[in-house]
């Protein structure tokens, strides 16, 4: 017999029933994630270009989109850093702030003047994907590249860019706050398309696919890591299998968004249905405690590679 809330924790229950209030919506914080920290957004985009470099010839890319940048846009900022000439912020909700942005710019302009090796697991242990090598590229970022990419008149554009994000004008750096339709962004203009742990929060998943193939060009590139975890809502890590779509209503309660419990398996036959070629994947596996009774209808079907695959990275390009 199926008891309720059997899984669930008291905590993320409340707090969804407390964001139905707008009072009290106003009033708690608003954060998505650890990018106001900038060694952290450093080794978000290195981890993503390195192994981007191992499947496009070493390219630098020039237009990048990210899905979800979170409390700052760090990562992005990094990525033209790196030598990318635009970098697209899509999100639901604003998080950041010009002066969060305008902090992590000055750190990252030092980080990458200093040539520093990318943070390793001992710094973010929960960081994925690990790297084979924390080196900093200079193979590919070379002084010559990072004397253009760090040129003082490129810095002050980016700086003013951060400083008026809404201008229409800028060329560094756009963004869509919501971002929902595909029309927001030229057809086939990105080189490279990336998220961190923000595809599990999109409840409409096949309309995001829908748009990243949009989006990207012919010879682009995708990077995902994707956390299949429940974020703490329920006591076992993949508990969130265990509940009803009702119960997982109640659970998210106000929240703008949480998590569309989408396994593994779905996100491989995603890139598949939407015509994306799967290059390379990488899994982190945990136990899994769950017995096939306990799970609901709708996910009794799950494999065991899927109960007990915690996080993975995947890297794709689009069909041509």
């Amino acid at each position: 017999m199926h008891i309720p809330f059997r899984n669930a924790r008291i905590k993320p229950i409340v707090v969804g029933v407390m964001k139905y209030s707008g009072f009290l919506t106003r009033h708690l914080p608003v954060a998505a994630g650890a990018t106001g920290n900038a060694r952290y957004c450093y080794a978000v985009w290195m981890r993503h270009f390195v192994n981007l470099l191992d499947f496009n010839k070493g390219k630098i890319p020039s237009e990048v989109l990210e899905l979800g940048p979170g409390d700052s846009l760090g990562a992005g900022i990094a990525a033209l850093l790196s030598g990318a000439e635009q970098y697209w912020a899509l999100e639901v909700i604003k998080y950041w702030n010009v002066e969060r942005n305008l902090r992590i710019l000055n750190e990252l302009v030092e980080l990458f003047r200093n040539r520093t090796p990318i943070p390793d697991e001992k710094e973010f242990p929960l960081l994925r994907p690990y790297l084979d090598d924390y080196s900093f590229p200079s193979a590919i970022l070379t002084d010559r590249v990072m004397e253009s990419t760090l040129n003082p008149e490129r810095i002050d554009q980016i700086r003013h860019e951060i400083s008026v994000p809404d201008d229409p004008v800028n060329h560094f750096i756009k963004f869509r706050v919501p971002w929902y339709q595909t029309d927001i962004i030229e057809p086939g203009s990105a080189d490279f398309i990336f998220s961190q742990a923000a595809l599990q929060h999109i409840d409409y998943i096949n309309h995001a696919f829908i748009a990243l193939h949009t989006w990207l060009a012919p010879a682009g590139y995708m990077s995902h890591v994707i956390d299949y975890s429940t974020l703490g809502f329920t006591r076992n890590w993949n508990g969130h299998w265990t509940l009803t779509d009702w119960e997982w209503s109640v659970m998210k309660g106000g929240r703008k968004f949480s998590i569309n419990r989408l396994p593994h398996s779905a996100y491989l036959k995603l890139h598949n249905d939407f015509e994306f070629t799967v290059l390379k994947v990488k899994t982190v596996e945990k136990h899994n405690e769950l017995v096939k009774s306990q799970l609901v209808k709708r996910f009794r079907n799950l494999s065991e590679e899927d109960l007990s695959t915690y996080s993975s990275w995947i890297i794709s390009s689009k069909n041509r």
